[in-house]
């Protein structure tokens, strides 16, 4: 059964976020390509952690010494959204399906379902985003906190297919995956933090936590302007 988010205090909530951090901050495991390097999205240029040219910086990836293979496109170009959920997956094959799930394990009183057990139909949700509670799940959108085309920029776009939709369906991290009002989630759309935060202000704190240990628990990057409205944020949580 999938766990509740947990519930942070501030102080375990600072804690939490500085680790994550410091871990975001150098650690680019999921983003380098062949040479060992990425295309830093906050200046434009081409950076390398590993190999031969290690703790260089070029001013795009076709500068690189010795040429290097493919194109100096943004990752952004070669986001598709059913390489990650052509819809969403049954993993255990009980007829509930992720969003199913998601749905029973955040709703705050006993779900019904319909006559097949496989859909919920009713239960109580309040969502974190605006504070706002709902009894219909039609009103709900199941929210990547971190998106699918974020985690595609931060280095998802070099997994395989099957880590892909591992992530998109990801019922094993509490955080991957929450009931959101509708609404707010798709005035979210695929931005981060330095681009939107929840309109519910107490909740902030919480959210810039849960991101940044989604990016650390699948090696995802991130890029200078999402850690400085992080930290603007953290700045603020006591």
């Amino acid at each position: 059964m999938r766990r509740h988010p947990i519930r942070k205090s501030p102080r375990s909530l600072v804690s939490v976020v500085l680790l994550a951090l410091a871990g975001s901050a150098c650690a680019h495991g999921g983003g380098l390509d062949a040479n060992g390097c990425h295309r830093d999205r906050s200046v434009g240029n081409y950076h390398c952690h590993r190999g031969p040219h290690a703790g260089e910086t070029f001013p795009s990836k076709a500068a690189y010494p010795g040429g290097a293979a493919g194109s100096d496109a943004s990752p952004d170009e070669g986001y598709h959204r059913q390489d990650y959920l052509p819809r969403w997956a049954d993993a255990d094959g009980d007829c509930q399906d992720t969003r199913q799930e998601v749905l029973i394990a955040e709703s705050l009183a006993p779900v019904t379902l319909d006559a097949s057990g496989c859909h919920v139909v009713s239960g109580r949700w309040r969502d974190p985003y605006t504070g706002r509670s709902f009894t219909h799940p039609s009103r709900l959108d199941i929210d990547h906190l971190v998106p699918l085309r974020e985690a595609h920029v931060s280095g998802a776009a070099a997994w395989p297919t099957a880590r892909k939709r591992r992530y998109a369906n990801d019922l094993r991290h509490p955080e991957t995956l929450i009931a959101v009002d509708a609404g707010a989630n798709r005035s979210k759309g695929a931005r981060d933090p330095a681009g939107w935060l929840p309109p519910d202000r107490a909740y902030r704190c919480e959210y810039v936590s849960s991101w940044l240990r989604v990016k650390y628990q699948w090696h995802l990057d991130s890029d200078a302007r999402e850690r400085a409205a992080i930290r603007r944020v953290l700045a603020g949580c006591g």
